[in-house]
């Protein structure tokens, strides 16, 4: 291309223009290849174009393709900010207790009700007044447990003898057919229980003690 550019030292935006294409045509075939081998034709045109109206950026893309580096951009850095990305804040994997829910139930019955202690306890030797009177206080306490942290209601508000309708889409969860008939209505023989919350309470010991239900008690002097 060196019969397409004037050899005139008169900076002229049309010439450095022209110069610097002419610089590009030959680091294609020549050792700066690799610096132009990305660029696109449409950013080759675009740069043309831009130096052919403005001296300074005449300049600017000629000591470039010289291997230079253009002014007002530091050494290593891009003129063109990098776009932040922005990412969604990271959600708190919910940790999985090691001990299960039965068995926090069971131990909180145990602790406040020592329903445990009476059930496992051999009560043939027991006459049934002194069963009574072990099992009032602990059913009343295990009463107390089971609507504080289940929230226990009945599941029909009516009671026992009532009649009452089945749903035709009732699941057999929550009806429960007693006898041959297949009728919409029937008496109600039990109103049945829902709990209307779960709030147990939490586990905050070590893993390998996650199933004791109570500790051993020992006395010592």
């Amino acid at each position: 291309m060196g019969n397409r550019c004037s050899q005139s030292k008169e900076s002229v935006p049309a010439l450095d223009a022209c110069r610097g294409i002419a610089k590009l045509d030959d680091c294609m075939n020549g050792p700066c290849s690799l610096k132009v081998g990305n660029m696109s034709l449409g950013i080759a045109f675009k740069a043309f174009f831009a130096a052919l109206g403005n001296r300074d950026k005449a300049q600017q893309i000629n000591l470039v393709l010289s291997g230079g580096h253009p002014r007002g951009i530091p050494e290593g850095k891009s003129s063109v900010s990098p776009e932040k990305v922005e990412t969604a804040p990271a959600q708190a994997v919910p940790v999985k207790s090691p001990r299960d829910p039965a068995v926090t139930l069971l131990a909180t019955l145990q602790r406040e009700a020592r329903l445990v202690d009476l059930i496992q306890e051999d009560l043939s030797q027991y006459s049934d007044a002194q069963v009574g009177a072990a099992a009032r206080p602990c059913l009343q306490q295990c009463a107390g447990v089971l609507k504080r942290a289940m929230g226990l209601e009945p599941l029909l508000d009516a009671a026992d003898g009532d009649s009452v309708e089945i749903p035709a889409d009732a699941s057999p969860t929550r009806f429960q057919r007693i006898g041959e008939g297949a009728s919409a209505s029937g008496k109600l023989v039990h109103h049945g229980w829902q709990a209307t919350k779960i709030e147990l309470p939490t586990w905050t010991g070590e893993t390998a003690d996650a199933n004791i239900i109570a500790a051993a008690q020992v006395q010592t002097s």
